[in-house]
């Protein structure tokens, strides 16, 4: 508590747990300021390779968040992708 209160001004987030926690907290952050409607009808390819590890809650909140929007949301690179939601016909 006597870091957070000596850090606070000069820090933009304070955060204390495990590396893993952080990089999940990082992560939601990020997806909580994504404008998913902006897909509306969209075909969503999620990339699945990165040259950083990616929470596997990152892609569970994704594909919730999207899936509302979307036509259809697939995993993978481009050349091979997965199906993982395609909106039903109406």
């Amino acid at each position: 508590m006597l870091v957070t209160a000596y850090a606070a001004p000069f820090a933009t987030d304070i955060f204390q747990g495990t590396p893993e926690e952080f990089h999940k907290h990082i992560f939601q952050k990020a997806l909580d300021e994504v404008d998913a409607a902006q897909y509306a009808g969209q075909r969503i390819v999620i990339k699945g390779c990165s040259d950083h590890p990616v929470p596997p809650s990152a892609y569970v909140e994704l594909t919730r968040k999207l899936q509302p929007h979307a036509q259809s949301i697939m995993f993978g690179e481009p050349c091979s992708t997965v199906p993982i939601y395609k909106k039903p016909k109406s």
